[in-house]
C-alpha cells in the first residue's frame, strides 16, 4: 500500500479520470496509465492490466471496478471508496446537468457535430487501449493462439462470453501449472 497517497489525493485523481471519461469503460485504461502509473507510480503497467481484465470478469460497470481495484491497492478500502467516489461524481453531476437541458438542445446541429467527434475520440481511446493491451498480454506463443482460440469462439459459439472467459482463464492457469512444473 502507499501511504503517501491521501485520501483527498485519490479523490481528487479519481475525479479527474471521471471528467476525462467519455464512452465506455475500456476508455479508462488510458487515463489511469497516465494519471496513476506514470504520474503518480500507485500501480505498475502490469498491474493496471490485471486489474481491468479481473474488472471485465466481475459484475458491474468496467471503469467502476478497475477503479476500485486500483484503489484498493493503492489504500485499502478507505482508497477503493475514494477512488469509486471520484469516478462516479463527474458523471452523476453530468447527468443531473444534462437531463434537465438534455432534451432542448439535442436537435441542434451543433450539439450532433459535438456527438460525432466525441464518437471518434472515443474510437481513438479504445484503439490505444487494445495496442497497449496486446503488447502486454499477446507475448507468447501460448497467448497468441488462446488469442486466435478465443476469438474464433466467440464469432463462432454461441455461448456467453463469459462461459468463455472463464474457459480461457482456466486454460491459463493449467498451462503456467504445467509449464512451471516443466521448469522446476
Amino acid at each position: 500500500m502507499n501511504k503517501k497517497a491521501g485520501l483527498l489525493e485519490i479523490f481528487n485523481i479519481y475525479f479527474i479520470i471521471g471528467i476525462q471519461l467519455l464512452g465506455g469503460g475500456y476508455v479508462i485504461v488510458p487515463l489511469l496509465k497516465k494519471y496513476v502509473v506514470e504520474d503518480k507510480k500507485w500501480l505498475t503497467e502490469e498491474e493496471l492490466v490485471d486489474y481491468f481484465a479481473m474488472s471485465q470478469c466481475i459484475p458491474g460497470i468496467i471503469a467502476g471496478n478497475i477503479a476500485i481495484c486500483s484503489g484498493y491497492k493503492v489504500r485499502g478500502m478507505s482508497g477503493a471508496l475514494m477512488s469509486i467516489l471520484g469516478i462516479i461524481t463527474p458523471s452523476f453531476l453530468c447527468i443531473l446537468i444534462l437531463a434537465h437541458i438534455m432534451s432542448n438542445i439535442v436537435g441542434f446541429q451543433i450539439v450532433q457535430n459535438a456527438f460525432w467527434g466525441i464518437r471518434i475520440s472515443v474510437i481513438i481511446l479504445i484503439f490505444i487501449t487494445v495496442k497497449d493491451l496486446w503488447k502486454k498480454s499477446v507475448n507468447s506463443f501460448f497467448t497468441y493462439l488462446l488469442f486466435i482460440i478465443v476469438l474464433l469462439a466467440f464469432f463462432i459459439l454461441p455461448v456467453s462470453p463469459a462461459i468463455i472467459i472463464i474457459i480461457s482463464a482456466i486454460s491459463a492457469i493449467i498451462y503456467t501449472t504445467v509449464k512451471g512444473k516443466k521448469n522446476v
